[in-house]
Order: structure tokens, then C-alpha cells, then sequence
């Protein structure tokens, strides 16, 4: 517990920092934009390879893996038939239903979770975490986009998963191919890698901290369809989830594992939600309303 603790302190820290120069001027958006793309591109992946592939090989691993990618589906879909019926309960505009789904269901699930598994839990952790990622990208291509587009959705399906595969899923890929036939690489190729992926956790937290302070709560706080966002996405669901897994049947998972899928399951809105809303022009305003205060 006071493990945990002093990490929620330090983050905090990070962010306050980051926010704080953010709003006195010294990083604008060019730096944020930059630093994003750094992240998802660069140190992100890098952290995933590293921690999945430095794994010692356990036929327990593979087996709880397994468990927590067919879970993570099942559990990403029952986020969609809520989302479902939250929209058909409540009074949003046709340009906003879908987004309303997408953003009740699917989480930002590498970005801030990974860096957060990585201090938690070590690199078991993030390879945890990498199956329930894989579960919520390859949908949120599949369903989640036909969900946005709503009654215009065009893009057929082949085309969607096309998107699935990206810095993130290749370095999970690679990761648990040297994980399964356990390559091992020379540490003065191997200790960079993953020293630059352990940047991940203070770049992120500090793009979480200049994001915030680009972000008008006025409006936001007034909209109640984003409080059920919250309710559903980050409190009930996980909540939910870590009741069965530890109460009524585990599955063979560890409670790491199930750590594991429970924070993923109450990650914050994807923000790919919001970018997919505006090239498909549906309400993306809202998509950023929603994505940007939960950080």
C-alpha cells in the first residue's frame, strides 16, 4: 500500500510539474503534439518489446494469457450492448450516439496504462496488459468505427483491420515471439531499448499534465452524458470485474493478472475516439470534451 501510494504522489508531481509550465508558457502545443507522437511511436512500443520479450518463459504466463484475451473480448463487447442502451435512454444528437458507445467502451489502454503497469507491477505487468490492448484495438477497428460512423459507416471491414496493426501491436508481436523461443539480445543492444522505453511512465505523465491544462472544464462539467461515461467506463465496470474475478471464479488468473485487467477496464476514454469522430465527421468536439478531463 505505500508503494502505491508514493507512486500516486509521484505522478501527481509529474503531472503538477508539466501542467504548470504548460500554463506559464514554456511548453506550447507543437510540444505536446511532438511528445505524443514520440510516446506512441517511439518509447511506448519499445517499453512493451522490452518488458514482454525480458520475460522468463512460463507455461503460466502463456496460459493466463490466453485467459485474459478471450476475457478481454467478452468484456469489451458487454461495454458495447451498455453503451447500446445508455443511447437509446438518453436525448443525444445522431452526430453524437456512436461516439457516446465508442467512448463508454473503449479505453487508452497503452498510453497511460502501460507506464502505469511498468511502476505497479514490473514487466509481468504490461505483458498482463498487452492482451487485454490487443482485444480493445482489434474491436474498436472492427465494431468501434462502424459505431462512430453510425448510419454512414462505408469502410469495409478488411480495410479496418488494416489499422490494428501499428507501433503498439507489432511491438507486442515481436515481444511475445522472443518471449515464446526466448531470444535474448546483447546487452549493449538490449539495455538502450529498454531504458528509453522506461521513459515512457515520465513522458507520459507529462503529457497528461499539459494536456489538462489545454482543457475547458466549464462546459465539460455540465454535460451529464459525460458523468455516465465515468460511472460506466472507469467505476462500474471495473468494479464489476474485480468482484467476479475475485469473489465468484478467478479463471486461474494471479491476482496481478487480474490486477491487471481491472486498471484496464478503467482506463480513461481512447483518444483515438476523438480523431476518428472528426474524420468521419461526427462529433468530435464532444469526443474531446470527454477524452481530455478523465486525464
Amino acid at each position: 500500500m505505500d508503494m502505491m501510494i508514493n507512486k500516486v504522489i509521484m505522478f501527481a508531481i509529474i503531472i503538477a510539474v508539466s501542467f504548470t509550465a504548460t500554463k506559464v508558457g514554456w511548453l506550447g502545443e507543437n510540444v505536446r503534439d511532438g511528445l505524443s507522437r514520440f510516446i506512441i511511436k517511439v518509447t511506448a512500443p519499445l517499453m512493451i518489446f522490452s518488458s514482454i520479450a525480458g520475460l522468463e518463459f512460463k507455461k503460466s504466463l502463456l496460459f493466463e494469457a490466453g485467459i485474459i484475451l478471450v476475457m478481454s473480448f467478452a468484456i469489451v463487447f458487454a461495454l458495447i450492448l451498455l453503451g447500446r442502451l445508455y443511447v437509446k435512454k438518453s436525448n443525444l444528437g445522431e452526430k453524437t450516439r456512436g461516439v457516446q458507445v465508442a467512448l463508454m467502451t473503449f479505453g487508452n489502454v497503452a498510453f497511460i496504462a502501460y507506464p502505469l503497469f511498468e511502476a505497479v507491477f514490473g514487466a509481468v505487468g504490461v505483458f498482463y496488459g498487452a492482451f487485454y490492448h490487443l482485444a480493445n484495438d482489434t474491436t474498436f477497428w472492427v465494431l468501434g468505427v462502424s459505431e462512430i460512423e453510425g448510419q454512414k459507416g462505408t469502410k469495409p471491414v478488411g480495410m479496418r483491420l488494416k489499422n490494428v496493426m501499428n507501433p503498439n501491436s507489432a511491438a507486442i508481436a515481436l515481444g511475445v515471439i522472443c518471449f515464446l523461443f526466448q531470444v535474448k539480445f546483447p546487452p549493449v543492444i538490449y539495455d538502450p531499448l529498454v531504458g528509453l522505453g522506461k521513459t515512457t511512465v515520465y513522458l507520459s505523465l507529462a503529457f497528461v499534465g499539459t494536456a489538462m491544462a489545454w482543457v475547458d472544464l466549464r462546459n465539460t462539467l455540465k454535460k451529464a452524458s459525460i458523468y455516465a461515461i465515468v460511472l460506466v467506463k472507469m467505476i462500474l465496470a471495473p468494479a464489476a470485474a474485480a468482484l467476479i474475478l475475485t469473489k465468484v471464479f478467478s479463471f486461474g488468473l494471479t491476482v496481478t493478472a487480474i490486477s491487471a485487467v481491472v486498471l484496464q477496464i478503467s482506463m480513461p476514454c481512447m483518444i483515438l475516439v476523438s480523431i476518428m469522430a472528426n474524420e468521419l465527421e461526427r462529433d468530435y468536439k464532444y469526443a474531446s470534451e470527454a477524452v481530455l478531463p478523465q486525464r
